[in-house]
């Protein structure tokens, strides 16, 4: 595990397109990084309003998770918006390695960047019957109040 690097956009890019595609190919690559909605998730961004960490296998030479956030606002909201000061986290796990822990130790690592950050919360967006929503609820998100989608989960930290 390292922490994630200013460098990491490609990376972020690569996992954003896993993302969307959770349940079998919708987006290509290229289509991902056209989409103004889906490449904020990616595209530089000033280091105190991200951060993250990195799974990577030496033996393999590859990164094998992630999970980050970001702070958005209310001009440019990510899915999971809550407000301007929650930040939003994704995840992706490579799919050979699910199952084994790797998405729950990348979250606990997140929550503790957040925690020693300060921030009152995080919330992530998760569509309607992703498997992965069973892990952020034992993790402890629930759905987020007020005026947001139904697929909004927030942690208060």
């Amino acid at each position: 595990m390292r922490e994630l690097r200013p460098g990491d956009g490609p990376l972020l890019a690569h996992a954003t397109w896993g993302n969307v595609n959770w349940s079998g190919p919708r987006f290509t690559l290229e289509e991902v990084k056209a989409t103004p909605e889906l490449a904020h998730y990616f595209t530089p961004w000033p280091a105190d309003l991200e951060f993250g960490m990195v799974a990577e296998t030496p033996a393999l030479a590859s990164v094998v998770g992630v999970a980050w956030a970001r702070l958005f606002d209310a001009n440019e909201p990510g899915y999971g918006f809550v407000d301007d000061h929650t930040p939003e986290v994704s995840i992706w796990v490579a799919p050979d390695h699910r199952g084994h822990g790797l998405g729950t130790e990348l979250m606990v690592q997140v929550i503790e960047q957040a925690r020693t950050r300060h921030f009152p919360a995080i919330s992530l967006s998760v569509e309607k019957g992703n498997p992965a929503r069973r892990l952020y609820e034992r993790l402890g998100f629930a759905p987020a109040q007020g005026n947001t989608d139904p697929g909004t989960l927030i942690l208060h930290l």
